[in-house]
This record gives C-alpha cells, sequence and structure tokens, in this order.
C-alpha cells in the first residue's frame, strides 16, 4: 500500500511538472509570437498572442514588457503605461520600465505618478535627463509654467542640446499663449545638434494646432528628409503630396516604400488606407498591373485590394492568382486570399467567394479582411442579418477601419435599422474623427433626412479634428459650402 501511495504521488508531481512545462513553452511561444508579427507590422494578430501568453502566465515581467510596446504602437498609451506598471512590479529593478512610464505617463494621464516614476529613475540613473524632463512635462500637465521651465533649464545648464528640454521649453512658451515664439525657439535649435526627428515632430503637432497649413507641410517635407527609413513618416508624406496634387511624386514615394519594406502588412495597410482615402483615381489601373507585378504578396494583396476598390476586380486574378497557387490557407496570406475571394465575389462567383472566405474566417475567426469582404458580398446578396453579424466582428478585430464601420452602418440601414446605422456612424467619427469618409457618410444621411444644421456640424468637426488636411476642407466645401463661405467672412 505504502508503494502504492508512494508510486501515485511520484506520478502526480510528474504530471503537474508536465504540466506546467507545457503551460511555459505554449506562453512562451505566445509571447514569441507577438514579438515576431510586431516586427511584420501585424499589431493586432501581436496584441492577440501576447494576451493570449499573460492569460497563462501574468507573473511574467517580459510579456508584460511587450504588452506596453504593443499597446504604444497602437497609440493606446493607456494600456501601455498600466502594461508597463505590471512589469515594473514584477521586477523593480527594470529600468527599461521605468523610462517608458516616464514617456507615456503624460499622454495617459498621470502626472503624478510619471513625478513618483521620474523620482525612482533619477536615482537609478542620475546622469539621465529623461527623469528631469519627465518631471517638467508632470509639472506643465499640472498648470505649473514656471515648474516646469525650471526643470527644462536645469537640463538646458549641462546639456544645452538636449532635444526633450527644449521641447519642454517650447511647450511652456506655446502654453503662455503664443505658438509663434515656441515655433521661433525650436526653428532656431534646428540642424545645431540634438534629436531634429523629434523637434520636428513636436513642430509638426504645433503647426497642425496653429492651423498653418504652410509651415505643416514644409515641416511633414522635412520630417520625411529626416527620417528615410520611417515607413509612418513616408506614408503621411506621400498622402500629403496626394493632397497637395502631386500625384505622381506620391506614387513614387509609395514604390518606395514598398520596396524598403516588403513583408510588413501594417504598412501595406496603410498604404492601401491612403488609396483608400484619395480614391479611385488615387492609382490607374496600368500603375497597379505594373506595380504589383514585382511586389511581394503582402503589398499584391494591397493592390489586389485596391483595384476592387477602384471598380476593377477583373485585374485582381492577374495580380494574386499565379502567387497564390498551391498555398495553403496561412497567416502570411489570409490578407491575399481574402482579397481574390472578394474580387471573385464582385466578378460574379459569389458562392465560391463566399465558400472560399468562411474557409479563411474558419481558420482564424478574427481575420477582418475576410469578414469584411464576407458581409460585403452578404450585403450584396440582400443577406443583412449576416452582413451585420460580420462587418461587427470586422470592426471588433480592426476598430480603425473606416470601411468596415461604413459597411456596418449601410448593412443596418438597409436592414431597417436607422438609429443603429446612425449611431455606427457616430462611433465611428467619434473613433476616426478625421476621417472624411466616415464624416461624409454621416453628413450625407443627415442631409438626406432635412438634419442640415447637424450635418453641418459634423463636417464642421471634421476640419477641427484635422485643420491642416486639405481633403477634410475640400468636402466641407462640397458638401457644406454655406458654411466654408460664412467661417472665411468671420
Amino acid at each position: 500500500m505504502l508503494r502504492y501511495r508512494s508510486f501515485a504521488v511520484i506520478s502526480l508531481l510528474a504530471f503537474s511538472l508536465s504540466a506546467c512545462t507545457s503551460r511555459d513553452t505554449t506562453a512562451a511561444d505566445a509571447a514569441a509570437q507577438a514579438q515576431l508579427e510586431l516586427q511584420q507590422g501585424r499589431v493586432a494578430d501581436a496584441s492577440r498572442s501576447i494576451h493570449k501568453a499573460i492569460s497563462i502566465h501574468d507573473d511574467v515581467s517580459e510579456y508584460w514588457m511587450i504588452l506596453g510596446k504593443i499597446d504604444a504602437d497602437m497609440e493606446d498609451y493607456s494600456g501601455a503605461f498600466t502594461a508597463y506598471e505590471n512589469a515594473l512590479g514584477l521586477d523593480r529593478a527594470n529600468v527599461e520600465a521605468l523610462r517608458a512610464l516616464c514617456q507615456f505617463g503624460i499622454a495617459a494621464g498621470f502626472p503624478d505618478k510619471v513625478d513618483k516614476y521620474a523620482d525612482q529613475l533619477l536615482l537609478m540613473s542620475p546622469g539621465d535627463s529623461l527623469p528631469t524632463v519627465a518631471k517638467g512635462q508632470a509639472a506643465l500637465a499640472r498648470g505649473d509654467q514656471a515648474g516646469a521651465l525650471k526643470y527644462a533649464e536645469q537640463v538646458l545648464k549641462t546639456a544645452p542640446q538636449d532635444s526633450s528640454a527644449q521641447i519642454l521649453k517650447a511647450r511652456v512658451l506655446g502654453a503662455r499663449g503664443s505658438y509663434s515664439d515656441a515655433a521661433e525657439f525650436i526653428e532656431a535649435t534646428l540642424g545645431a545638434g540634438g534629436d531634429d526627428s523629434s523637434k520636428l515632430i513636436y513642430l509638426k503637432g504645433l503647426y497642425t494646432e496653429a492651423r498653418d497649413r504652410p509651415h505643416y507641410q514644409l515641416t511633414l517635407k522635412r520630417l520625411a528628409e529626416a527620417k528615410p527609413n520611417a515607413p509612418a513618416v513616408q506614408i503621411d508624406y506621400a498622402d500629403m503630396l496626394y493632397q497637395t496634387g502631386q500625384p505622381d511624386q506620391a506614387n513614387a514615394l509609395i514604390i518606395k516604400i514598398v520596396h524598403a519594406h516588403p513583408n510588413n502588412v501594417g504598412v501595406a495597410a496603410s498604404i492601401l488606407d491612403t488609396w483608400l482615402k484619395e480614391g479611385a483615381d488615387a492609382i490607374t489601373p496600368s500603375q497597379i498591373r505594373n506595380q504589383s507585378a514585382s511586389a511581394s504578396l503582402q503589398m499584391k494583396a494591397a493592390y489586389a485590394q485596391f483595384a476592387s476598390e477602384a471598380g476593377h476586380p477583373e485585374l485582381v486574378d492577374g495580380i494574386l492568382k499565379a502567387a497564390l497557387w498551391g498555398k495553403p490557407i496561412s497567416t502570411e496570406h489570409t490578407d491575399a486570399q481574402s482579397a481574390l475571394a472578394y474580387a471573385m465575389g464582385l466578378m460574379g462567383q459569389r458562392p465560391a467567394a463566399i465558400g472560399r472566405l468562411s474557409k479563411i474566417i474558419e481558420f482564424d475567426s478574427s481575420q477582418p479582411q475576410a469578414l469584411l469582404a464576407r458581409a460585403r458580398l452578404f450585403m450584396n446578396d440582400k443577406d443583412y442579418g449576416h452582413a451585420i453579424e460580420d462587418a461587427r466582428n470586422a470592426v471588433a478585430q480592426d476598430p480603425k477601419n473606416a470601411l468596415a464601420r461604413i459597411t456596418l452602418a449601410d448593412a443596418l440601414f438597409a436592414h431597417g435599422d436607422e438609429s443603429l446605422g446612425e449611431n455606427a456612424l457616430r462611433e465611428g467619427v467619434r473613433v476616426l474623427p478625421a476621417d472624411t469618409r466616415l464624416a461624409a457618410r454621416l453628413a450625407t444621411f443627415l442631409a438626406a433626412k432635412g438634419q442640415r444644421d447637424r450635418a453641418s456640424e459634423v463636417l464642421r468637426d471634421l476640419t477641427r479634428a484635422s485643420p491642416v488636411s486639405l481633403r477634410a476642407l475640400r468636402l466641407r466645401q462640397t458638401l457644406d459650402p454655406a458654411s466654408v463661405a460664412e467661417a472665411a467672412r468671420q
């Protein structure tokens, strides 16, 4: 009996250790997958992967650090701050986490906590200027301009070219009511040492707030020159080139970005969104054919999707069919598979297209492009119930996808749920206040109902949210010329 009990105890211990090892491995694999997906620009996938790791082990500091990086990349600074706090709680000597808390704390809305973490960082890294600047930013957030300036000058006294301290001083000048003084101060420091990129980013925001479109455009050009390997900056500049009537230069820049970041899904998605915001004439059918020929599969998917959106689904077969031939559905191919299936549906092969999209969704139930494509095909078939279900899922998986939000609203309208459709558009405008497509759809809907004052308000809010956008201004001029003329007279 004793021997049996001993054997049982040993067996149970072995099983527990095996189960523990299995869970550790699963969590570590999910964390590694999250890092890979983040590098590939698949931020939503990375977020899901790291949450899976944390759900298994929430006591690993490194997992929270990965989540912090992902949330920061998604501009969810409150989420990033919480993640870094959790990482620091598990590793009190984590200097990287402390630095991140000092950097993101103001954007997250925690100036008092920034003070606390800056003091900790000063003890651990007394020669680091970041915590002193962070304390100045916290002071400014509380309205203490004199205190903020004191911290900025403290750093500049020993490090006169410190970019963060220079920007803090400029923020104090701006807070005192003179954006021109702030701009002049930073402009004078450019080219004299320090990190010009961070100063140009500050100026970009400053000129936006000041509605100074000429200086904003110049700054965006200088920033693109200063950060040639930053795809987000380059895409912003290409978008400005489109808006200012320079499509050839914009397209040439897009080609450079495509070749510099061939396998980054996030870059491909951003380029596609830029084309969609510009409209069907962003690139011509011949450009789509020629440029997609040498592109990676990720970029072929973007070209193919735009071809369908621009009314040329017949181009998609030539772009994608050979590239996808013999390839099974996999995470790396689902955007391309979805684009091909959607084009098939537009070309009249609805059952086959929906069947293919259903297989993609069965493989990955959170694939937003497949969900959106199937929703739109369901819409064409007047199957509004299933269209609403898929569109809601697409929005949940990709909240910043304007097309998914518009599809959801249109499906609700078609189903007879007018108030829900309006709410869907208003939620989209709340999440993406500078997106002209959502604002245009909501304003058009309100105007059609005779609510012109509310439609005008939507367009005014759009130009407030994006005061330097020519696209927003032109939309308002088109849909609400009277209010634009009135604003010009004031």
